[in-house]
């Protein structure tokens, strides 16, 4: 898979010495070309270091050695307090989580999927974050894994700031598929959806065990075609029967 850079002025630069050790996922509420006008506009003062359209498309716009403003936390009491987080990293940390955090927005819009992911944006979710891992190691030169493929670790962001979105990315979307497809070793493409195929048509009965014997000499004789056996004969085809008799058998 490919990544496209479409840098946006809405990050801070470096983490304050935080190294990211958590994806927070997130549903744009919005189409693909919008969010990144959108995370790239300096009035919107939001961003994403990655967005993944429905036909897995993916777009950087913030380096992940710096930081995004995709899902801030405060420690001032409001309604973005990280201590109202039910995850305990976020709680116990007591910064603002931006810092230890890599955002990916997945194009969507609840009301329509409630976080349902398309299968191209399935695909690129396990290879993109399997890609963040492997960079946070290079990056900040980290033996083993940075870390880990679970549920602790590759969050929503209403397990960040449930009072101001508490349904983003939705509930279905699909943590545990990705997860299980993160834990193959490689992690393997994804098998696309099986076509659904015509149905079969349906082949002519085979001659009665009787008239075997006359079938297969007509048929090596070229008297018959050797296609259905038990259809009614017009009188056209009983005459062109007779008349290859005639001409292949009664005439050679």
């Amino acid at each position: 898979m490919e990544i496209t850079r479409q840098m946006s002025p809405n990050r801070n630069i470096g983490r304050q010495g935080w190294r990211p050790d958590m994806v927070v996922c997130h549903i744009t509420e919005g189409a693909f070309n919008g969010t990144i006008s959108w995370i790239t506009n300096p009035t919107s003062q939001v961003s994403y270091h990655f967005v993944v359209a429905r036909d897995g498309r993916i777009v950087q716009a913030v380096d992940i050695c710096n930081t995004a403003w995709g899902n801030g936390t405060t420690r001032n009491g409001d309604n973005r307090d990280s201590r109202h987080s039910p995850h305990y990293k976020v709680r116990d940390r007591g910064v603002n989580a931006n810092l230890y955090t890599v955002s990916i927005g997945f194009e969507g819009r609840i009301a329509e999927k409630q976080g349902g992911l398309t299968p191209a944006q399935l695909e690129a979710a396990v290879w993109l974050i399997a890609h963040i891992q492997a960079e946070i190691q290079r990056l900040y030169s980290v033996r083993g894994d940075s870390f880990k493929f679970d549920r602790q670790h590759i969050v929503g962001h209403f397990e960040i700031t449930p009072r101001t979105r508490p349904h983003c990315p939705g509930p279905q979307f699909p943590f545990d598929a990705i997860i299980q497809y993160l834990h193959k070793t490689p992690p393997e493409p994804l098998e696309p959806e099986a076509p659904s195929l015509p149905p079969e048509t349906p082949q002519p009965p085979a001659p009665s065990s009787w008239a075997q014997e006359a079938w297969d000499w007509g048929t090596a004789n070229r008297i018959t075609d050797g296609t259905n056996p038990q259809n009614n004969a017009t009188r056209e085809q009983v005459v062109a029967l007779i008349f290859n008799y005639h001409r292949r058998v009664r005439n050679e």
